[in-house]
């Protein structure tokens, strides 16, 4: 997998240059939350680096408690609008009113519902718009965009396979907030606040309870480990429709000394530091952030071989890529990092060094712009053409 590391977008220096020269904009994001979670935490740094490059940028959202604190910690512009709801078709006029009301250059949406009516929304104001793609969905939600934004290649070429033409797909990866993953992370509080030993082996995994993110697979990894490592543990940190399957799991493999459900947590970032490794055995996966806050962490990952995952983790220098849906690969793996201590720390320190290269606010920023201005400049050309 190591050559197709080598694809991550990039951005000339000149193009740098150019963006850096050109005007500011108002930029609309328009997200409608249910948590706040991976997609809403990377629309949040990038509105935070689009601000402190000097543009104005303003949310619109449905009420999210601790979305909005984050946003204005940050110095982000927010306004709870009445837009929520796949069948609420009132909301592309609210955000066309409120695009026009703000003047927004460029409308830029993130998951389904907010880029079906955002996506409306621009086209009644009269305004571009860039539909955030950050899993692997349905087209349709996206289809009124005038460009659309990948958060990978595995997600860009999952939409090109359903016809829409690549010219029009960006891939801008994730960039996360550095200033929350210092170094070297140090886990012993949060170990010792979970009843967790400093010595005790730790894995775990922050995903949503859904069978695409393959527990059942873990599980049965667990069931083979805990004859070998007799006090693992086993961190799942999320929640969803498939904890009452998991939990009855758990109890048939006798894993219930092993396993603990934590439930929803948005301190994630700082369970992960109790960890040994990280582990996502997803059978599906638009990027894997968890995979990249791992990796910021120092924390080696074991990971399914899917699009998506291994633009994050490189084989062997990041972590360790595994068949999806092979429950002894995955034990073998997790095994092997968790007795050679020596080589975990070096996946770690590499992983973090990648994780510091690529997955940055600079060049998430970067890739946005350069998209805004292009779509914007297409929308202008477009228009003259159709005024003469």
């Amino acid at each position: 997998m190591a050559d197709k590391m080598t694809t991550e977008p990039s951005v000339s220096a000149t193009e740098m240059a150019l963006n850096a020269g050109r005007e500011k904009l108002t930029i609309l994001q328009i997200i409608t939350p249910r948590r706040y979670s991976g997609a809403e935490r990377a629309m949040t740094y990038l509105s935070e680096a689009l601000v402190a490059r000097g543009h104005r940028v303003v949310v619109a959202c449905k009420y999210n408690e601790l979305m909005l604190q984050e946003l204005h910690k940050r110095g982000v512009e927010a306004h709870v609008l009445p837009i929520r709801g796949k069948l609420n078709l009132a909301a592309p006029l609210v955000i066309a009113k409120f695009a026009r009301r703000i003047g927004a250059d460029v409308i830029h949406t993130h998951l389904s519902t907010a880029s079906l009516w955002g996506s409306l929304g621009a086209k009644i104001a009269a305004v571009p718009c860039v539909g955030h793609v950050h899993w692997l969905n349905h087209k349709y939600w996206y289809v009124f965009a005038d460009r659309w934004a990948a958060c990978s290649h595995g997600v860009r070429n999952h939409l090109i396979a359903q016809g829409i033409p690549g010219e029009r797909i960006e891939v801008v990866y994730n960039g996360l907030d550095q200033r929350l993953f210092p170094w070297p992370p140090d886990g012993s509080a949060v170990r010792e606040k979970l009843g967790l030993r400093p010595d005790q082996p730790v894995i775990g995994t922050v995903a949503h309870l859904s069978a695409h993110k393959g527990h059942v697979y873990l599980l049965q990894a667990m069931a083979r480990l805990m004859g070998r490592l007799d006090d693992i543990c086993c961190l799942l940190i999320g929640e969803g429709k498939d904890e009452a399957r998991l939990r009855t799991m758990v109890s048939r493999l006798g894993l219930d000394r092993h396993v603990r459900f934590l439930g929803y947590r948005h301190d994630g970032v700082e369970l992960i530091k109790a960890l040994d490794v990280a582990v996502l055995p997803s059978l599906r996966e638009g990027l894997g952030i968890v995979l990249i806050e791992a990796g910021l962490l120092g924390k080696p990952a074991v990971a399914s071989d899917i699009d998506g995952i291994n633009e994050v983790i490189v084989d062997g220098e990041t972590g360790v890529l595994v068949p999806p849906a092979d429950a002894d690969a995955l034990a073998v793996a997790i095994e092997t990092l968790l007795e050679d201590a020596d080589w975990a720390r070096q996946l770690g320190r590499q992983a973090r060094a990648r994780m510091e290269q690529i997955f940055t606010l600079d060049a998430m920023a970067d890739r946005a712009e350069a998209v805004y201005y292009e779509v914007i400049g297409e929308y202008q050309q477009r228009t003259c053409r159709s005024a003469i």
